[in-house]
């Protein structure tokens, strides 16, 4: 799978800066573990160092989760190797922990990515729309993966309450600007065939309608049934 092959790629990228040569790009977060080295902490020993509200420091959360999981998996293989498996068996019995660290890393490059765009946007109105919603998506990470977060020590307790109340002030913030935000990828109506995405809300009578419409429902009982159904069951 794709995040095997990612998990693949991290590996190696973690072993080569065990071995004292930096890497590049994406995975040069990778060349701080030495001297960014994480260990699970009690948690009244945990600092707080994520402002929740700022991207540039939940950037750095990403980051220091997924140099974490990265290092957990290449460890889980090693130690698999240690016990005499040969290397096929090593990456299969370690698959859980590559794909969460494959899974860290595409989180942390889409953050981040997300975020340094953010810099590119001239209008101020757009700027602050997109913003809310990067910081949704970045806590909306957090929220479902609150347990990685906690054990890296870049989060408390507390911390993870807020996030949750901020996640719904964020929802509705952007609730009047969700239907313009789905229309900027321009699909159009016919490639998307539904009447659910309506700013008037009516969802359900405009669907109704939608459905009357629809070849299947021409004839109160489908020609497939006298077809294919009544000739079977005549014979039961």
């Amino acid at each position: 799978t794709l995040f095997r092959s990612t998990a693949r790629f991290l590996v190696k990228s973690y072993m080569q800066v065990r071995s004292g040569k930096a890497v590049v790009g994406m995975v040069s977060y990778l060349n701080d573990l030495s001297r960014q080295r994480i260990q699970p902490q009690s948690v009244a020993a945990r600092p707080v160092v994520v402002d929740i509200n700022d991207l540039a420091s939940l950037v750095e959360a990403y980051k220091r989760r997924a140099a974490w999981l990265v290092e957990a998996a290449a460890n889980s293989v090693q130690a698999e190797l240690n016990r005499r498996r040969d290397k096929e068996d090593a990456w299969n019995l370690s698959s859980v922990e590559l794909v969460r660290a494959s899974e860290a890393h595409c989180h942390y490059v889409v953050v981040k990515l997300f975020t340094d765009k953010l810099s590119e946007v001239t209008d101020v109105a757009i700027h602050s729309v997109l913003s809310s919603l990067c910081l949704l998506y970045a806590l909306h990470g957090i929220n479902r993966n609150t347990g990685d977060f906690l054990q890296v020590g870049l989060l408390t307790a507390p911390q993870l309450a807020q996030v949750q109340h901020r996640i719904k002030d964020l929802l509705a913030s952007l609730r009047p600007n969700a239907v313009a935000l789905v229309d900027a990828f321009d699909y159009s109506d016919a490639q998307l065939g539904s009447v659910l995405g309506r700013y008037d809300g009516n969802v359900y009578e405009n669907m109704f309608e939608w459905a009357k419409k629809s070849p299947l429902n021409k004839t109160q009982v489908h020609d497939s049934f006298y077809k294919y159904l009544k000739p079977l069951q005549a014979k039961l």
